[in-house]
């Protein structure tokens, strides 16, 4: 996306003022989740500022610049050891960040930007509400995800980043709806948008490369020399839940990651019985995980 002069010396002076300060902070006060790549989380605000102001017409950058700071910095803080670091981390950036001012209620997470009008709203704003009257009840419950500020900033914040082809990851203990969230989200992309396809692939401790890349190649097929994609022009979304479960080799990695590694950074991997490459096009990766079983780090590379 092209920005004119005035939009990018706007946003240098944004990640001049907020960025470092941010990162430097939380390193030395809090702890994320599972453990996080400065670099990652800065690429990550990249692509959402992209999404968002790719969209809109922006009078209020700096709402959506902290919105994006908070949640792509902040997002992966919960309970851990007995310290609430989300709710520091909140207390903390309301304390040092007031151009931008949150409502005392609440954390600064209970909250989204209304982009046309430039100020905060209540997550609950974007809910519908009518989802009980629509509700059909010859379908089984797993069918729905209620709406609440947790599942609808989770998926409203996942849409942006499969907007701009960027791989977003829930990470949860058992329980708290993970699955339920990204199952909910697909089945609403892929009836809205028949361009989308998904598939879900379960990770467990005997996963590897190779079942992995057998699984993945079931929704492709051959277009035009080594290039493989979804049927037509559709885009093919795949879902891995238990990301971190696949037993790590003698090396200390877990190849079936590292395929998973390979395909984000070059979209290709190998047919291993001709030796050629495959080049793996339309796709993109939604993941979970428990960060309690399992690996407790996933590769940062991915």
């Amino acid at each position: 996306m092209k920005y004119d002069d005035d939009r990018k010396k706007q946003l240098r002076e944004l990640f001049d003022k907020y960025v470092a300060k941010t990162l430097f902070h939380c390193k030395k006060s809090f702890r994320h989740v599972v453990p996080q790549v400065d670099i990652a989380m800065v690429m990550s605000m990249c692509k959402l500022l992209e999404n968002l102001m790719a969209t809109h017409d922006i009078k209020g950058a700096e709402f959506i610049f902290a919105f994006a700071c908070i949640w792509c910095i902040g997002g992966g803080y919960a309970t851990k050891d007995g310290i609430p670091y989300k709710e520091q981390f909140s207390n903390w950036w309301k304390a040092e960040w007031k151009t931008i001012k949150f409502p005392s209620k609440g954390t600064v997470f209970d909250y989204y930007v209304d982009i046309e009008n430039s100020k905060l709203e209540d997550w609950s704003k974007l809910s519908d509400s009518d989802i009980i009257s629509t509700i059909d009840t010859s379908k089984s419950i797993q069918s729905y995800t209620i709406p609440t500020v947790e599942t609808i900033s989770a998926s409203f914040l996942m849409k942006q980043f499969i907007n701009i082809n960027h791989c977003p990851i829930l990470v949860g203990m058992p329980g708290t709806g993970k699955t339920q969230i990204i199952k909910g989200l697909l089945n609403d992309l892929c009836a809205k948008n028949p361009i989308y396809l998904q598939q879900i692939i379960n990770f467990n401790f005997y996963t590897d490369a190779n079942l992995l890349q057998m699984i993945m190649e079931q929704n492709l097929e051959k277009k035009a020399g080594k290039i493989f994609a979804p049927k037509g022009t559709n885009k093919l979304l795949y879902f891995v839940d238990d990301l971190n479960m696949p037993a790590r080799d003698p090396y200390d990695t877990q190849n079936a990651i590292a395929l998973l590694r390979q395909h984000r950074d070059y979209e290709h991997w190998y047919d291993k019985s001709k030796l050629t490459m495959k080049e793996i096009k339309n796709t993109q990766l939604i993941a979970a995980m428990n960060p309690t079983a399992g690996s407790f780090t996933v590769n940062p590379r991915l």
